[in-house]
C-alpha cells in the first residue's frame, strides 16, 4: 500500500504493478522508454479516458504539431488548439534518498485510472497524464536495499552510490546530457511533447511549489515565467482554502542555471516546474520538532510546530497538490495548448528580428570531433542544425562550405542560446543556488562564432538529418605513422586501443610531409597501417604516413597501470570522471581510499587519480566513514543491489596519515599522482610540495564560473595539443593556489549588494553591464558594485614560474602549467566574480616533482559535469605522458630516440 509506514517499493515491484494497472484498465497505456547505465529496463504510463488511449499517437501528434509554428497559420494552430489535449508528464525520484515519489506516483495512477469524482473525470477527460515512478531506478532499488537492511535490523550500507556514475548531481546532468537517466528522459520528452514537465523532490517543509527569486535566466519566454507563478500560486490558494499548512513558493532556488533535469521543459517551451516536498527519511511517522516558521509574504500559512509527519503525509502532500495542477490544466486546456504555441512561435519571432540571429561553428576547427560531438549535443536537445553549401560571409565572419550554422529562427533556440552563448550573473542578483555560468563551446574548446547579422538567414545551407560523424584519415605512404595531437579525446582511446604498439611523442614542433606538427604528436615507427587505420578512421584523427621518422625529440608513450581512488563518504564527483574514462575507454583499477595504506603502490601502479572528494586537506586525511564496528558495502542476500560497482568488508576512515605517506613514497619512486579540486590541496597542507601554497583569501565570490586560463609552461607534456595562448576552465570557489614563496594574504571584501540604499530591494539587478572578458580580447573594465579587493601579495609573490608562452621550467620546481590573468578585470568568461584580484596571477593547474615522481594538481575541475570536455586532456595528457613529465626541463634529448621503462 503506498504511504503504508514501514514499506518501501523496488522499482521492480512498481514496474509489476503498473504492469498489472495497464493490463486491468483501457484507460492506461504502458511504455518503455530506455535502458539505465546499469541495464535496467525503464518504463512511463501513460493515462486518459479510453478513447484518448485508443488515439494517443494523434494526440501526441497534435503537441509535436504545435511545436513548430512554421509549418501552421495561426488557424490551423486555433483548430489544433480545439481538438488537442495538454500532456502533463511527472516524474520521481531522480534523487534516490527522496523516497515518497514513487509510492505517490503509484497511487495517483490508480486514482485516474478508475476514481469518477467530477475532479478526477476532468483530468482524464480534457488531459493526458504521462507518469515515469523513478527517473534514478538504479539508485531506486540501493535505496530500498538501504531500508530493507536496516527493517532487518541490520547496518545499512549506505547511499555511497546512487547511479552508477554520480548521485545527487543527477539532476545537474541537463546541460551536459552524458548520463544515460538524462538522455532517456530527453528522448522521451521529444517523444511526448508534454505542456508540463514536472519533476518530484524532497527537501522542504512542508511544501515548496517552484518559482524562483530570480534572476530568471533570459532563454525563458517571459509567458512560461508567468506560468511558473499561476500554477504555484494555485496550489498554495487551493491547499490552503483547505487548511494545509506550510505550502510556498518562491524563497528557494533561483531560476537560473539550466542544468535540471525539468529544465528539459523549460528550454523547449513546456512548462518545466518542479516540487520539494517535506521527506520523511525512513518510513516510520516522527515529529518534526520546533520548526518557528515566519509568515511572510510568500509563506503565508507557515507550518506548525510539532507536527506530525510520515511516508503518508508525503504522500497525500504531493498528491493533493499534482492533482490541484493537473485539474487546473486539463480545465484551461486550450489555454495551455495556446500558451505553449505562442511560446514557441515567439521564440522563433525573437531569432528572427533580435540578435543574435545565428551561431557558426567552423567544421575545420582544430578540435572536429569535439566540435561535431558538441552539434550532436543540440541535434540530441531535438533542435537544428544547418551545414553551409557554399562560401560566404556575414559581416567580418568567413563561412566555409560544410561549416555548421545553427539558426535562431527555431523553436528550441533557448537550448542553443545556452549551450553556445554566454552568461553574465550580475553581482546585485540573489545568492545563486547552483553554477552561474557554463559557455558550453568555450569549456568544449570549440570555436562558436555569434552572428547578429539577420542576413545570415539568407545565406544557402541544408538541414541535417543524421549526426555528424568525423571520419579519420591517413594521408600519403610510408612506414612512420603519424597522428597529430589537437586534443580530441578520442586521441586517448586510440593510444590505450593500441596499447601493445609502440608509440612515441613529439617534445617540439616539427615539420613532415607538408605539415607542421605541434609538441605531442604521435609517432608510430614500423606501423601496421591495416591494424591502425580503422582506428584512426573510426575516432576522426588524422595522421600521415612518412618513409622516416621526423628529426625532432621523443620520447616513448609508456602505456601506465592507472589506480583511481575514490572515498567511502562521497562518490558525487568521481563520478563524472569515471563517465570520462569509461567513455573514451582509459582503463583503470578503481578502489576505496583507505586502501591506500596497504602500501606497495608503486608496485601497482604508474598514475594514481585522486579526483574532487568533497572537502579537502585535514578531512580526506582523518575523516570519512565513522563507527565503532565495521561498515561493509557488500552485495549479499537482503541487499542484492548494492556493491556492484565497488564493495568492502569495512568503509570506514580515509586514506590516513598511513595512507598519505604511502602516496608520498609513490610518488617518491616514480608514480604520477593527480588530483583535481579539494584533493590537490592535501599535499601542499601537508607540505609535501615545496612552493606550493593553498591560500583562503576574504572578499571571493566565484559560484561556478568560467574563467580565463592563461597557458604557461608550453614544453610541459601536460599541454601537448593545446596551441592557444589561453583556456576556458570551471571553477568554483576554491582552491586557491600559488607557487612562490609567499601568496595572498590579509583581503578586502568585495561586497556583493548593488547600488540600492540599506533596505531598499534593487529591482533592476540585471541592468547592471557585463563584466564578461574573452579568450583572446582584453581585459574589461570594471562596473560598480563587482570589485573589491581579493588577497593581496606579500612576501615573495606568486613569482617564480614562466609566464604564457614562457620557456621552461628549471628542474625540480614546481612548473606553473596554467595561471589566472593578473589583471581582475580579464578573468570572468562567463558567469559570476567578485573580489577577483584574490585570484590574479594564482595557479590554475601546477606539476610539482617529488623524488623521481609528480604531483599534477589542478585548482579547475577539468572534468566538470559532462560540460569540460576541452579540459580532459590536460588529465589524459598526465596520463599519456607520465613517464617523461620531465620533458622540456632539461638538456634536450638526443634526436629520434625515445625513453621508456619504468623508473
Amino acid at each position: 500500500m503506498p504511504g503504508e509506514p514501514n514499506q518501501m517499493t523496488y522499482y521492480k515491484d512498481i514496474v509489476r504493478y503498473l504492469t498489472a494497472l495497464d493490463k486491468a484498465s483501457d484507460r492506461v497505456t504502458m511504455f518503455k522508454i530506455g535502458v539505465s547505465d546499469e541495464g535496467r529496463d525503464m518504463f512511463a504510463i501513460a493515462v486518459a479516458d479510453e478513447a484518448t488511449i485508443k488515439q494517443i499517437d494523434k494526440y501526441r501528434q497534435i503537441t509535436a504539431q504545435l511545436t513548430d509554428p512554421r509549418k501552421l497559420t495561426d488557424a490551423q494552430a486555433k483548430q489544433l488548439i480545439a481538438t488537442g489535449k495538454p500532456i502533463y508528464f511527472a516524474t520521481g525520484a531522480i534523487h534516490s534518498p527522496e523516497v515518497g515519489s514513487p509510492e505517490m506516483l503509484m497511487e495517483l495512477a490508480f486514482r485516474l485510472a478508475v476514481e469518477e469524482t467530477p475532479f478526477i473525470q476532468t483530468i482524464r477527460n480534457n488531459s493526458i497524464v504521462v507518469i515515469n515512478p523513478a527517473s534514478e531506478v538504479d539508485g531506486r532499488e540501493k535505496q530500498v536495499d538501504n531500508f530493507m537492511a536496516t527493517k532487518a535490523g541490520k547496518p545499512s550500507p549506505s547511499m555511497v552510490y546512487w547511479g552508477k556514475y554520480v548521485q545527487h548531481d543527477n539532476n545537474r546532468d541537463g546541460i551536459g546530457v552524458g548520463l544515460r537517466l538524462t538522455q532517456v528522459m530527453l528522448k522521451t520528452f521529444l517523444d511526448w511533447h508534454p505542456t508540463v514537465f514536472h519533476d518530484l523532490h524532497e527537501s522542504a517543509t512542508l511544501l515548496y511549489t517552484s518559482t524562483g527569486t530570480g534572476p530568471y535566466n533570459t532563454v525563458v519566454d517571459p509567458i512560461q515565467t508567468n506560468e511558473w507563478w499561476l500554477l504555484a500560486e494555485t496550489e498554495v490558494m487551493e491547499l490552503t482554502k483547505r487548511n494545509v499548512p506550510g505550502v510556498w513558493t518562491y524563497n528557494y532556488y533561483d531560476g537560473w542555471v539550466p542544468n535540471y533535469m525539468f529544465w528539459i521543459g523549460v528550454t523547449h517551451n513546456s512548462i518545466g516546474r518542479f516540487y520539494e516536498t517535506q521527506s520523511y527519511g525512513g518510513a516510520q511517522n516522527r515529529a518534526l520538532g520546533a520548526l518557528n516558521q515566519s509568515r511572510e509574504w510568500y509563506r503565508q500559512n507557515p507550518t506548525p510546530n510539532d507536527i506530525q509527519w510520515g511516508p503518508r503525509a508525503n504522500v497525500n502532500m504531493q498528491q493533493s497538490a499534482i492533482l490541484i495542477a493537473m485539474n487546473h490544466v486539463a480545465k484551461n486546456k486550450d489555454t495551455f495548448l495556446e500558451n505553449y504555441y505562442l511560446k514557441n512561435k515567439h521564440t522563433v519571432e525573437r531569432g528572427q528580428t533580435k540578435a543574435p540571429h545565428a551561431y557558426v561553428v567552423p567544421a575545420r576547427q582544430r578540435r572536429p570531433v569535439e566540435a561535431a560531438e558538441l552539434m550532436n549535443l543540440i541535434r540530441r536537445e531535438g533542435a537544428e542544425v544547418h551545414t553551409a553549401t557554399s562560401a560566404f560571409s556575414v559581416g567580418n565572419v568567413q563561412v566555409a562550405p560544410g561549416d555548421y550554422i545553427v539558426r535562431m529562427d527555431q523553436p528550441y533556440n533557448a537550448i542553443v542560446e545556452t549551450l553556445l552563448g554566454v552568461q553574465f550573473y550580475a553581482p546585485q542578483n540573489p545568492r545563486p543556488y547552483d553554477d552561474t555560468g557554463w559557455a558550453i563551446a568555450l569549456v568544449r574548446n570549440v570555436k562558436a562564432q555569434k552572428i547578429d547579422d539577420k542576413a545570415i538567414l539568407q545565406q544557402p545551407m541544408t538541414l541535417a538529418a543524421a549526426d555528424f560523424k568525423i571520419s579519420g584519415t591517413i594521408t600519403g605512404s610510408g612506414r612512420v605513422i603519424i597522428v597529430d595531437h589537437n586534443t580530441d579525446n578520442t586521441l586517448v582511446t586510440f593510444r590505450f586501443q593500441h596499447a601493445g604498439v609502440k608509440m612515441s611523442a613529439a617534445e617540439k614542433e616539427f615539420e613532415a610531409a607538408g605539415h607542421t606538427f605541434g609538441a605531442g604528436a604521435f609517432i608510430i615507427p614500423d606501423a601496421n597501417r591495416a591494424a591502425l587505420e580503422p582506428s584512426i578512421k573510426e575516432l576522426g584523427l588524422s595522421a600521415w604516413a612518412v618513409d622516416a621518422a621526423p628529426a625532432v625529440a621523443m620520447h616513448d608513450l609508456d602505456v601506465p597501470r592507472i589506480g583511481y581512488v575514490h572515498t567511502w563518504n562521497r562518490t558525487q564527483d568521481e563520478g563524472w570522471v569515471r563517465l570520462a574514462f569509461d567513455t573514451f575507454k582509459v582503463p583503470y583499477t578503481y578502489f576505496g581510499a583507505p586502501k591506500l595504506r596497504e602500501g606497495d603502490l608503486r608496485a601497482k601502479y604508474d598514475v594514481i587519480v585522486f579526483p574532487h572528494a568533497g572537502a579537502g586537506g585535514a578531512d580526506l586525511i582523518t575523516g570519512g566513514v565513522t563507527g565503532n564496528e565495521p561498515r561493509p558495502y557488500k552485495k549479499t542476500d537482503l541487499t542484492p543491489n548494492v556493491g556492484t560497482i565497488d564493495s568492502t568488508d569495512d568503509m570506514r576512515g580515509n586514506i590516513g596519515i598511513e595512507g598519505l605517506m604511502e602516496l608520498y613514497k609513490f610518488v617518491q619512486q616514480g608514480g604520477v599522482f593527480i588530483t583535481e579540486g579539494a584533493t590537490s590541496t592535501v599535499f601542499p597542507e601537508y607540505n609535501l610540495t615545496p612552493g606550493v601554497n593553498v591560500e583562503t583569501p576574504e572578499g571571493l565570490y566565484v559560484r561556478g564560473s568560467v574563467l580565463k586560463a592563461l597557458v604557461g609552461d608550453r614544453t610541459s607534456p601536460v599541454l601537448y595539443g593545446y596551441d592557444q595562448n589561453a583556456l576556458a576552465v570551471y571553477f568554483n570557489q576554491a582552491p586557491v593556489m600559488s607557487v612562490g614563496g609567499g601568496g595572498g594574504f590579509g583581503g578586502g571584501r568585495g561586497g556583493r549588494g548593488g547600488a540600492s540604499a540599506p533596505g531598499v530591494p534593487n529591482m533592476q539587478p540585471n541592468a547592471a553591464p557585463s563584466t564578461l572578458t574573452t579568450l583572446d580580447g582584453p581585459p574589461v573594465a570594471a562596473a560598480p558594485g563587482a570589485g573589491g579587493r581579493g588577497g593581496r601579495q606579500g612576501g615573495a609573490g606568486r613569482g617564480g614560474f614562466a609566464g604564457p608562452g614562457g620557456g621552461g621550467a628549471q628542474a625540480a620546481s614546481p612548473r606553473v602549467l596554467l595561471s589566472f590573468p593578473t589583471s581582475a578585470n580579464d578573468l570572468l568568461l562567463s558567469g559570476l566574480l567578485v573580489g577577483g584580484d584574490a585570484l590574479t596571477g594564482r595557479a590554475v593547474a601546477i606539476d610539482s616533482p617529488i623524488g623521481k615522481g609528480h604531483v599534477v594538481m589542478f585548482a579547475n575541475r577539468p572534468f566538470w559535469r559532462w560540460q569540460t570536455q576541452g579540459n580532459f586532456f590536460l588529465a589524459f595528457n598526465a596520463i599519456l605522458n607520465w613517464n617523461d613529465l620531465d620533458a622540456g626541463r632539461t638538456a634536450a634529448r638526443p634526436v629520434g630516440t625515445g625513453t621508456g621503462g619504468q623508473r
